[in-house]
């Protein structure tokens, strides 16, 4: 009766173990990434329903105007104006670009996730247009 594991067994659990860690850690940082994609791209559809709720509460209230994403730039945050939480303009590898306007959103430095265009224009109803990265946000 044996009391111990051959060498030939030992090495093929460590292949078999070398195998599967193979095929899952890829998977684990692509599931990252497809999560910090998914955030983005809900910040963005909270953006949009902050402008329109925004400027319903204004118009209520016998003002006719387009609300203002940003009260001040130069903190590091991004929609103060409409959010309770603003955005940070750089969170990890997640990196927000905006003018008041226009906006970018990238990760890694470089990789563009989502564009869109806010016309605070009251003749557009404070119009909320996504260019690029639109199909999971409803347009």
């Amino acid at each position: 009766m044996r009391k111990s594991f051959t060498m030939l067994e030992l090495i093929f659990v460590i292949v078999v173990i070398g195998i599967l860690a193979g095929v899952a850690i890829p998977r684990l940082f692509s599931g990252v990434s497809d999560a910090e994609i998914a955030k983005v791209k809900t910040d963005v559809a909270t953006i949009r329903t902050a402008i329109s709720t925004k400027y319903g509460k204004n118009v209520m209230e016998g003002n006719d105007v387009c609300p203002t994403l940003e009260t001040s730039t130069t903190d590091g945050q991004l929609f103060e104006g409409i959010l309770t939480y603003p955005i940070k303009q750089n969170s990890g590898t997640v990196k927000w670009d905006g003018n008041g306007t226009d906006y970018n959103v990238s990760l890694d430095g470089g990789n563009t996730v989502i564009t869109f265009h806010y016309d605070n224009n009251t003749s557009n109803n404070c119009k909320f247009s996504c260019v690029s990265g639109c199909s999971v946000i409803g347009e």
